[in-house]
């Protein structure tokens, strides 16, 4: 009776940020769980999604283009999946930008740079949110997860980041990585908010059985990052090592299921222990 309830097959899931590290990983969860599933994102890969070898995309998932930070393209995006399904059962929102400042120290970030996160995590899953929620409105149901992070529940241990080489593997840029980097306020702030949101709408979509749940993953391990990064953030981990990205994916999985049936306006926080200490 329990293993039937993590059983997705009669459902269809949006999975917007599916080019990314994490969505590759969490439209093939989903795939492999039996829904039907549609990625969008734009059309570029991530950076950090292209220099990861250790991930296949499923053939099975419909890949979908779409500009979150722009209302017609959102609205675009679930018309046309509506034309060929349904409803969606379940939603993953897994988007975030990085600028060209982003591991800048605080005094150094743009507002450009500030504004260009909000727009990605937050102006994107309102409008995302808001077209989707209509669609479950009228069904009575659904299930949605945000992805915050652990950031944005504790301060930023900024002395983890020395020496470690995230700017050059995740932002892509030229020449050799700063000696030194900082995790940006933005992504701390927008996560924070997703967090809220998350427990907001649950509040008032609970009469309609629409669930809202959001993940907090500690950080995910990713092939490319350097020994000396890792050892230093894991050193700071009870159970001494980054998520695999499974876990993260495993959350999903479970969020999105009947096992979560009674679960909203839960902020599940998949770290390690990392915000115990």
């Amino acid at each position: 009776m329990i293993r039937e309830k993590f059983d997705l097959s009669e459902k269809t899931a949006l999975v917007v940020g599916g080019r990314g590290f994490l969505g590759q990983r969490f439209s093939a969860a989903l795939s492999e769980f039996g829904a039907d599933v549609y990625s969008a994102d734009l059309p570029v890969s991530s950076a950090a999604a292209k220099k990861d070898t250790s991930q296949t995309a499923s053939l099975s998932v419909k890949q979908r283009i779409v500009d979150v930070t722009n209302p017609e393209s959102a609205q675009a995006l679930i018309e046309g999946i509506l034309t060929e399904t349904a409803s969606i059962d379940v939603l993953v929102y897994s988007v975030t930008a990085k600028p060209k400042d982003f591991y800048a120290p605080f005094t150094e970030c743009s507002l450009e740079g500030w504004q260009k996160i909000l727009r990605t995590e937050l102006d994107g899953l309102f409008l995302i949110s808001q077209q989707v929620g209509r669609v479950m409105e009228l069904a009575k149901g659904g299930s949605m997860i945000f992805l915050a992070s652990i950031y944005g529940i504790v301060g930023n241990d900024q002395r983890i980041y020395e020496g470690a080489n995230l700017a050059k593997l995740y932002g892509d840029i030229e020449g050799e990585s700063p000696k030194r980097i900082y995790s940006h306020a933005g992504y701390a702030a927008a996560k924070g908010a997703i967090i809220s949101l998350t427990r907001f709408l649950a509040a008032y979509w609970g009469e309609q059985n629409i669930r809202v749940n959001c993940i907090s993953p500690g950080g995910v391990a990713h092939p490319g990052e350097n020994e000396a990064f890792v050892k230093r953030y894991s050193e700071r981990v009870p159970l001494g090592c980054k998520a695999a990205p499974d876990a993260i994916s495993s959350a999903v999985i479970y969020l999105a299921s009947d096992a979560a049936s009674y679960v909203t306006g839960h902020n599940l926080i998949v770290d390690g222990g990392f915000t115990t200490w």
